[in-house]
């Protein structure tokens, strides 16, 4: 179905149908197109980067779709490949880049924030953490909005609020984009003005 015989002909149509808001079409192509690429034993490294490329699109659009058990399941897998993905990269000498970075960051964050809309504290705050080390505002923001959401008071949130302070000082003045105030984390991650003071 929805000719799996060109995946990134397949990738660039659901990530089509999703811009256009047709998620349930979406999904489904997602989920074949990883098991079709899953189902694969022996992938090339391109083929490995196009499987974390359509997981990581799956676990998003699950993820926005508020299928949070199913987006954990992607989210997992994704984490498992995309290690995968880093060990062939070094077998091959094929250095890394930012973007990878930045990626795995995010991946971090949404296994956060799928364990906080499951009630799991404890993990939640782990996937932020990787973030929150790097200095990304909106990872603090989140753990100390966990707190909350698990636990129905800041009361034990003191680190993470510490932290979240610590982050706010580091990062560089105000800036203006697009019509809005945003701060800049030391990782180079946005953070709206408006999300730091509507959370405090």
């Amino acid at each position: 179905m929805f000719g799996m015989d060109d995946p990134v002909k397949v990738l660039n149509q659901l990530r089509s149908y999703v811009a256009d808001g047709r998620l349930e079409i979406s999904e489904v192509m997602a989920e074949e197109l990883t098991s079709l690429l899953l189902s694969e034993k022996k992938r090339t490294l391109q083929r490995q980067e196009l499987l974390v490329l359509a997981l990581r699109d799956h676990a998003n659009i699950l993820e926005i779709r508020e299928k949070w058990k199913l987006s954990m399941k992607a989210a997992k897998i994704l984490s498992k490949e995309s290690n995968k993905s880093s060990q062939m990269r070094i077998k091959e000498g094929v250095g890394g880049n930012e973007d990878e970075t930045a990626l795995k960051i995010e991946d971090s964050m949404q296994m956060g924030r799928i364990n906080l809309h499951l009630g799991n504290l404890k993990k939640a705050l782990k996937g932020f953490s990787t973030a929150a080390k790097t200095g990304h505002i909106e990872a603090h923001l989140l753990s100390v909005e966990a707190f909350e959401k698990c636990k129905g008071s800041l009361k034990k949130a003191t680190k993470v609020a510490k932290g979240l302070e610590k982050a706010l000082g580091k990062c560089g003045p105000v800036n203006r984009e697009n019509d809005e105030f945003i701060l800049i984390s030391n990782n180079g991650m946005i953070t709206s003005v408006e999300r730091v003071v509507t959370s405090s």
